[in-house]
């Protein structure tokens, strides 16, 4: 999926445009993936649990948010996660409160993020056809295609975290609005995992089908993929299609 946003056919490619697609799409993943769990540490703390802190959480060093599994779900579907951060939310100063608030910090990151890398993106997009080098123009062709990776893994990671699905913070938002025995909350924390894992099953099965001839509908039963796709991807266009109205010149 990333190396697909990055070149669409990379048969003729050299061993320095891999390497630089490689370097690219780890930046851009660490960039979606830490900064999201940082968030819901750093809401923690503000809100009065120092759990993460304690753990050595708060920091953007790679190694203490790595996970393989969730890491090798980005490069492959465009979404991942990392370790979780460790939060409890008895120490919260007002509970509900809390609980919204540091499981909505990740996802804002994300759109945050995206929506300053479509900026980026659009500048180079504006400079491609303002540069008088060749180097120049190659330099803003790999960094336009950065951001724009950045963008739409960050807004991928959104979508799929908003989904209200335990144990991903789209269910922690519906939780924070309910009580403890809500019959939505309680079927989610005994099947919820077994749902998602589902979908996700479901999503890399028809990825890896979609290389062969398949019928273009087959392709809708991909609900997690039709889901990140058109959210993910009207709101990327959204960002792109105000950043043209504030840079003249960017098409």
């Amino acid at each position: 999926m990333i190396f697909g946003l990055l070149l669409g056919d990379s048969s003729g490619a050299n061993a320095l445009m891999y390497f630089v697609m490689i370097l690219m799409s780890l930046v851009a993943a660490y960039l979606a993936i830490v900064p999201h769990e940082i968030a819901h540490g750093l809401v923690a703390l503000w809100n009065g649990d120092p759990t993460a802190k304690y753990n050595g959480r708060l920091t953007m060093n790679p190694v203490k948010h790595f996970d393989l599994i969730g890491f090798i779900m980005m490069f492959l579907m465009g979404f991942g996660y990392a370790k979780p951060v460790p939060v409890n939310p008895g120490n919260f100063k007002h509970y509900k409160r809390g609980l919204f608030a540091v499981a909505i910090a990740g996802i804002a990151t994300n759109i945050i993020i995206a929506f300053l890398s479509t900026l980026f993106y659009s500048l180079c997009s504006y400079g491609m056809f303002n540069v008088k080098t060749d180097q120049a123009y190659n330099v803003l062709v790999y960094l336009k295609a950065f951001f724009q990776l950045l963008a739409s893994l960050n807004l991928s990671l959104a979508f799929f975290n908003l989904l209200p699905i335990f144990p991903l913070d789209g269910y922690r938002m519906i939780e924070s609005f309910t009580s403890p025995y809500n019959r939505f909350c309680r079927f989610m924390r005994v099947n919820g995992r077994y749902i998602l894992y589902g979908l996700i099953g479901l999503s890399l099965i028809i990825s890896m089908a979609s290389r062969y001839p398949i019928p273009s509908w087959f392709r809708y039963f991909d609900i997690l993929g039709t889901y990140r796709s058109f959210f993910a991807g009207n709101l990327y266009n959204l960002f792109i299609n105000f950043w043209r109205l504030m840079i003249p010149g960017v098409i």
